[in-house]
């Protein structure tokens, strides 16, 4: 069954020039008043002095982000709030590092956050949940979320995720199937049509000159092993997944041939940060805090793969299906490995990474080209009203070197 979207029309944001005007001036104020890329690296008491609103940093005796705030150093309010995952079955990749990790070791504690993780059957279902107030954070396909905004979903896109793009179609090596035009007339396997899976496999038919109407899509699921299963029997010809699940497999010994992306989708996002619009109007300071403890379990599974992977097992203890962590431990980190590989940059080393979650206006189009090649969307989404700038640099205002610190202390 695929997924569908049904929003009110009178929900997708509208805004006169007047209206635009007005929020970009916000922008412009408000980020003069936040944090420097790095800032939360000083102790201090809690209630001392301070001097410039806004400003982060860290309490001496709990660790916890503090906040300057009538010139005295505060604490966050408690909140909770509930994380979508674009996913049926939890596996190591974001669920380990944006949210196991920060979770156990107290990354969303400091910042005075309880979190809790719900799986979903994928991007256009996180989109559904994050709209209907069901989850109030998400994970989805960018072009997911593109779709949902040009359908009236309540979300507002407000960072990046993976920015590497991580989809791949593989198939049987022992097959005879060497191009895309060898897939005319064959059936290929994808998560399912809720799925990031779908709309790429679309825009992949598309940038080689095929179309849906070529092929046979078959729901293969989430789980990359029933998904092999198919591809080596021949019940499928070739299999529509992610970097992630391959690395795993292929580290477990099974052996992939892979066809070549089309070049229309270098560049082009995945994963991004949703939020529901309500919710962030009415605290999108909660919203901040989240995604900075994400981004130092970034950071901290980058440094160290395997403290990340036993934090995942300690948090997802069902995962290990009876077999011991560390028969486990292994083939996970590489699956992690080439997850943090989409989600990270490709250059600089860990303690540099002081723009995660950025979206360029480049990136923006190349994404948003790409969900209009796979019939996704059919209008532009202004990037500068539905992505929030100020928050950027918000999410990066935490000492990244005390995270690779506490990282490289763990065995490896």
């Amino acid at each position: 069954m695929r997924r569908s979207m049904s929003f009110p029309a009178t929900t997708r944001m509208k805004k006169s020039p007047a209206t635009l005007l007005a929020v970009l001036l916000t922008g412009a104020l408000v980020s003069v008043l936040v944090p420097s890329a790095n800032a939360a690296t000083t102790s201090v008491a809690v209630k001392s002095k301070c001097t410039k609103s806004g400003e982060l940093a860290v309490a001496k005796k709990t660790g916890a982000t503090l906040k300057c705030d009538g010139k005295k150093w505060r604490g966050y309010k408690a909140a909770t709030s509930v994380l979508a995952i674009a996913s049926a079955a939890f596996s190591p990749k974001e669920e380990f590092a944006i949210f196991a990790v920060p979770k156990n070791l107290g990354y969303f504690k400091a910042e005075n956050l309880t979190v809790s993780a719900v799986p979903s059957t994928g991007s256009i279902d996180v989109v559904n949940i994050v709209s209907s107030g069901r989850a109030d954070v998400g994970v989805a396909d960018l072009g997911s979320a593109m779709q949902g905004i040009e359908k009236g979903a309540r979300i507002r896109i407000v960072g990046g995720l993976v920015q590497n793009f991580p989809w791949a179609m593989a198939t049987n090596p022992a097959a005879n199937i060497k191009s895309a035009a060898d897939l005319k007339g064959k059936k290929i396997g994808i998560i399912g049509f809720g799925s990031g899976s779908y709309p790429y496999t679309k825009a992949w038919l598309a940038g080689n000159g095929l179309a849906e109407s070529d092929v046979t899509l078959v729901a293969t699921g989430s789980a990359i092993a029933p998904a092999t299963e198919a591809l080596m029997k021949g019940d499928v010809d070739a299999i529509a997944y992610y970097t992630a699940v391959y690395a795993s497999s292929e580290f477990l010994g099974t052996k992939y041939s892979y066809l070549p992306n089309p070049a229309a989708l270098t560049g082009v996002r995945s994963l991004s940060w949703i939020v529901n619009s309500a919710k962030y109007k009415e605290d999108p300071e909660v919203y901040e805090r989240l995604i900075r403890a994400a981004n130092k379990g970034l950071v901290y599974s980058s440094t160290n793969l395997k403290a990340a992977v036993l934090l995942g097992y300690q948090e997802f203890p069902a995962l290990l299906a009876g077999a011991t962590v560390e028969s486990k431990v292994p083939a996970a980190m590489a699956g992690l490995k080439a997850w943090l590989a989409s989600a990270t940059p490709t250059t600089g080393k860990p303690a540099s990474w002081s723009n995660l979650s950025n979206i360029s206006a480049e990136d923006w189009k190349k994404s948003q080209d790409y969900t209009k090649a796979a019939g996704t969307i059919v209008s532009d989404i202004d990037l500068e009203v539905f992505l929030d700038r100020a928050l950027v640099q918000r999410v990066n205002a935490y000492d990244r070197k005390a995270v690779v610190a506490a990282a490289n202390k763990q065995p490896k």
